[in-house]
């Protein structure tokens, strides 16, 4: 690749600049990566609660809905159903 006429910096600052941005994304992502880490822990253990009460009420509509006492449609398709028949045997 040609260099473009004019005073290009000398190859010594080029790469202590490359270090230097080196060096601060380093510190950058050690100070981050932990913090990160704590928060999505403290979010995970929030959640906690809210994912079982989400279980309840969704456990709760499904029983209002079986009041009929009517058998789950099998809604598998049918290739898998002579899959299945087949390998039962």
């Amino acid at each position: 690749m040609k260099q473009l006429p004019g005073r290009s910096r000398p190859p010594w600052i080029q790469q202590l600049i490359s270090f230097a941005a080196l060096v601060i994304v380093t510190i950058w992502m050690v100070t981050l990566l932990p913090v990160l880490l704590v928060v999505g822990l403290i979010a995970a253990v929030l959640l906690i609660p809210v994912l079982r009460q989400l279980r309840e009420e969704i456990d709760q509509i499904d029983r209002t809905q079986r009041v009929d006492n009517v058998a789950p449609k099998d809604v598998t398709p049918w290739h898998r159903r002579v899959w299945n028949r087949w390998h039962s045997r």
